[in-house]
C-alpha cells in the first residue's frame, strides 16, 4: 500500500528554510523571526540583501520601512498638556530627558561597535536656565496681550474705514491671520512654561511630574504603523541599538546593503551611530554627514572591502582638502548635498571624479555654468564626465543658465531645453535641464552636463 503525505505535514531542510527566508522581503523577514522563534538560527544563517539602511538619531529607514524610537511623556495628574501631547503623537521625543524633564544634549560615550560621525557643538545650543526662562515668558506674554488688542480692534473696526465692497472678506482675511499669529504665539508660550516648570524642578532637585517611557513606531511599506512600548531603562541610543544589534547582528554570512547613509535629523545634537560590535557589510554607496575624512576612516572598520571604491559617495559637509583623499577620488559618482560650507566654482576646480552631483536649491549664477562648462570643454572634457545640479527650485534660472551657455559658443546647437556643443574626437557636450517632482509634491529642475559620443556619425 502506498503512503503518502500531506502537503500541510511535509517539512522544509533546514537549506530549503533558508533558501525561501532569503526571498523574503527584508521587514517583513525580520517580523516572521520574531513570531516564530524557531525559524531565527535559519533566518541568521540565510544571506541578508539590504537595498537602503538609513541611520539617524533615534531612527533608521530599512529599505521602504521605517523604525523611529522617542520619548512618551505622561502628566501623573490631570491632562497632559497639548504641546507634549502632539509630540507623544508623532512618536516622542527624540532626545533623551533627565529626571527634570530637561534634554540631554550631549553625546554618550562611546562603546564598542559604536561610530562618532558628527560631534556635538555646545556653542549651538541656547544657554538657557530658570532666569532666562522667566524673562522670555514674560515678554512672550505680554505680547500676547499686544495682539489680543489688535485683534479685538480689527474685529472693532468701524465700516467707515474700510473701502466699499471689502468689508467682510478684509475682516476675514485679517482675523484669519491674527488667529494663526495667536496660536502660534501661544504654543510658544506653553513650551515656555514647560521650560519654566523644569528649570524650577530642577532648582528644587524634584522629579519631572510625567511618566516616561520609549515608544517603537514601525511604519511599514505599505503605511501600516506598529506601535510597541518599553521600560525607560535605557537611552534612546542604547535602544537604537539593541535593535539594530537584534537586527543585523550575530550574522553568519556578511550583509549585502546597496545604499548605506548616516544623516542627522537633528543638526546641532552630534550623531553617534550604534552598531552590534565586530559586524561587517558589503556597501556599494555610502552617505555621510560629518567631516568626511574622519568619517570614512571610521567606518572602513564595518567594510566588508574597505578599498574598494564606493558606487556612489554622499556628503553634506565636504571641505576642499577632502577631495585629495583617495576614497573621494576613487568614488565612481561624487555627490554633494545642500553644502553650503564649500565654494562650489573652487570645488570644481578640484575635483577629478567623472560623475558629480551638487544639490543646490539655489543654484550658482547662470555666468558661473558657462565658465564650468568652458573649463570641461578645455581640460575635462573626456568620453563619459557628467555633472549634475539637482533640486534647482527656479526655472528661469535654469534656463538663463542654457541662455548664457549658449551665447558663449557660436556653434551651439540649442533647443528648448538643451544646448548641444560639438567637441573633437566625435564627441559632443550636451547641456539640458529637466523637471522632476519631489514626494513632497514640490516641482524642481535638474540640470545636465555630459559629454557624449557625437550623435550625428
Amino acid at each position: 500500500m502506498l503512503l503518502t503525505t500531506s502537503d500541510a505535514d511535509r517539512k522544509l531542510s533546514y537549506d530549503c528554510l533558508k533558501c525561501v527566508i532569503q526571498k523574503l522581503e527584508v521587514n517583513f523577514r525580520f517580523r516572521l523571526a520574531k513570531r516564530l522563534p524557531k525559524i531565527s538560527s535559519a533566518e541568521k544563517a540565510a544571506p541578508l540583501y539590504i537595498s537602503t539602511l538609513s541611520i539617524s538619531e533615534a531612527s533608521f529607514r530599512l529599505n521602504d520601512a521605517t523604525y523611529r524610537l522617542g520619548v512618551i511623556q505622561q502628566a501623573r495628574e490631570g491632562p497632559t498638556p497639548e504641546i507634549i501631547e502632539t509630540l507623544n503623537q508623532l512618536g516622542g521625543n527624540w532626545v533623551d530627558i533627565d529626571r527634570f524633564g530637561l534634554e540631554m544634549r550631549s553625546l554618550p560615550e562611546l562603546t564598542p561597535g559604536d561610530i562618532l560621525i558628527q560631534d556635538y557643538d555646545p556653542d549651538l545650543e541656547l544657554n538657557d536656565n530658570l532666569e532666562t526662562a522667566e524673562a522670555r515668558l514674560v515678554r512672550e506674554q505680554r505680547r500676547l496681550a499686544d495682539l489680543e488688542r489688535y485683534k479685538m480692534e480689527i474685529e472693532n473696526e468701524p465700516d467707515y474705514l474700510v473701502e466699499p465692497g471689502s468689508l467682510d472678506r478684509g475682516r476675514r482675511i485679517r482675523r484669519k491671520r491674527m488667529i494663526q499669529i495667536l496660536d502660534k504665539y501661544n504654543t510658544k508660550i506653553g513650551e515656555t512654561k514647560l521650560n519654566v516648570q523644569r528649570f524650577q524642578c530642577k532648582r528644587d532637585n524634584l522629579p519631572w511630574p510625567y511618566d516616561m517611557f520609549i515608544q517603537l513606531t514601525r511604519k511599514s511599506p505599505d503605511g501600516t504603523v506598529y506601535i510597541e512600548c518599553f521600560n525607560y531603562d535605557k537611552s534612546l541610543k542604547e535602544a537604537q541599538k539593541y535593535l539594530i544589534s537584534k537586527l543585523l547582528g550575530n550574522r553568519r554570512v556578511v550583509t549585502k546593503i546597496k545604499s548605506l547613509s548616516f544623516w542627522p535629523f537633528l543638526n546641532d545634537k552630534g550623531l553617534v551611530i550604534g552598531l552590534p560590535d565586530g559586524v561587517k557589510f558589503d556597501v556599494q554607496e555610502f552617505g555621510t554627514c560629518g567631516k568626511l575624512s574622519e568619517v570614512l576612516q571610521r567606518v572602513e572598520t564595518i567594510l566588508e572591502y574597505p578599498n574598494r571604491p564606493f558606487a556612489r559617495l554622499a556628503s553634506d559637509s565636504l571641505r576642499l582638502e577632502d577631495v585629495q583623499n583617495p576614497r573621494v577620488r576613487q568614488a565612481e559618482v561624487l555627490e554633494l548635498t545642500q553644502n553650503f560650507r564649500v565654494n562650489v566654482m573652487a570645488f570644481y576646480r578640484e575635483v577629478t571624479n567623472k560623475k558629480v552631483v551638487i544639490t543646490l536649491t539655489n543654484g550658482i549664477f547662470p555666468d558661473q555654468y558657462a565658465m564650468i562648462v568652458e573649463n570641461l570643454i578645455d581640460t575635462k572634457g573626456t568620453l563619459g564626465t557628467c555633472y549634475e545640479f539637482a533640486r534647482l527650485r527656479d526655472k528661469d534660472k535654469a534656463s538663463n543658465a542654457l541662455r548664457v551657455i549658449a551665447e558663449r559658443f557660436v556653434n551651439a546647437v540649442v533647443g528648448e531645453r538643451f544646448v548641444t556643443i560639438p567637441l573633437p574626437n566625435q564627441l559632443q557636450l550636451d547641456v539640458s535641464y529637466a523637471p522632476y517632482q519631489l514626494n513632497s509634491g514640490t516641482r524642481v529642475y535638474t540640470i545636465k552636463v555630459e559629454v557624449v559620443r557625437n550623435r550625428s556619425n
